[in-house]
């Protein structure tokens, strides 16, 4: 299995800070006033994790550009991972990035093109927040160009970098299985999101392939909400033969799922088994800590970003499409 990549999150997660103030003490910030130790608990967690700070010389002066066009965010959204990532490996080829965020606003797109079209930019990263099929590139350039979080549905040469969804619910509902669980329940997103179809999929999959029936009753949709995540956890404790076990396909969704099952008066793990997706802060940071499997917008941030500069640099690709495999976290919800 490949290393996972250590990243300023998991040092953050294990000092018990914010990833901003890691990242301003590893990066030698002196515009924050952060007591010694503070900094002496995160360069003692980077050096226990092998985290690697790279260090390049840069040129100063003008830099190269790329751009990163995305079509909104929401609150707590993990892919701000994603974005994080981009800047950081564009930074270690001397390159800056430039966020644009044209919201689904068809008239800010045709501005940021412009802006595009005129610029020293070298590139552009076309990135969707959610991972969806895409029937159109709404920012469109004859810069080389890839395609982070999103599939096309239409003709392009442009790569796409993709998480690897199916395979993730895979291993969260095989963990489950493993500890004895057969009665597995699952807390879906919004029916039309790539996300939720992949990740049903692929819980459905590792039931079949372990001789169990998938009982619709146990598949509810709780739309990546707290409280509908709640609401829904509720009527599954509440049914004839309620789950031992709930895979909450984001760890957003699981806060709800912890807060039904403390209503009624049920423990985690001992009572019923949780999981949840995404490896935000909040799942390590939980009572009990949330068993996850990791959503890799790290690695693929840094994966758009090799992707690109091969295109720059006219290299050939091995492939038109990356799916990355994001790691099962096991904590004490499993």
């Amino acid at each position: 299995m490949k290393k996972k990549r250590v990243t300023m999150g998991d040092i953050a997660t294990l000092v018990g800070v914010s990833q901003p103030t890691v990242s301003a003490i590893l990066n030698g910030s002196k515009a924050i006033r952060l007591s010694d130790a503070t900094h002496k608990k995160v360069h003692a967690a980077a050096h226990e994790l092998g985290y690697v700070i790279k260090r390049v010389t840069h040129v100063r002066g003008a830099h190269n550009k790329i751009a990163l066009v995305i079509n909104g965010l929401t609150s707590f959204d993990p892919f701000i991972n994603a974005i994080n990532s981009v800047r950081e490996a564009a930074w270690l080829y001397d390159h800056l990035v430039v966020t644009f965020n044209y919201c689904h606003d068809d008239e800010i797109a045709h501005s940021i093109q412009s802006e595009v079209e005129v610029g020293d930019y070298k590139g552009v990263i076309y990135a969707s927040s959610m991972t969806r099929e895409i029937s159109q590139q709404r920012v469109l350039s004859n810069l080389p160009t890839v395609l982070l979080n999103c599939i096309p549905s239409f003709e392009t040469d442009a790569p796409s970098v993709i998480p690897a969804d199916m395979i993730g619910a895979y291993k969260a509902t095989t963990h489950l299985i493993r500890q004895g669980c057969r009665n597995i329940a699952i807390l879906t997103g919004e029916k039309w999101m790539n996300a939720s179809q992949q990740r049903l999929s692929g819980y459905r999959q590792a039931l079949v392939d372990h001789d169990i029936s998938p009982n619709e009753n146990y598949i509810k949709e709780a739309n990546w909400s707290l409280k509908e995540a709640y609401k829904q956890t509720e009527v599954l404790l509440n049914l004839p033969q309620r789950p031992d076990a709930i895979f909450c396909c984001s760890d957003y969704m699981s806060m709800g799922c912890y807060h039904a099952i403390e209503k009624a008066s049920l423990t985690i793990p001992n009572d019923i088994k949780i999981i949840g997706y995404d490896n935000q802060q909040i799942s390590s940071e939980s009572f009990p800590p949330l068993t996850t499997v990791e959503l890799p917008y790290d690695e693929m941030g840094k994966q758009a970003i090799e992707r690109l500069f091969a295109l720059i640099n006219e290299q050939p690709l091995l492939s038109r499409r990356t799916k990355v495999e994001g790691n099962l976290i096991i904590r004490d919800s499993t």
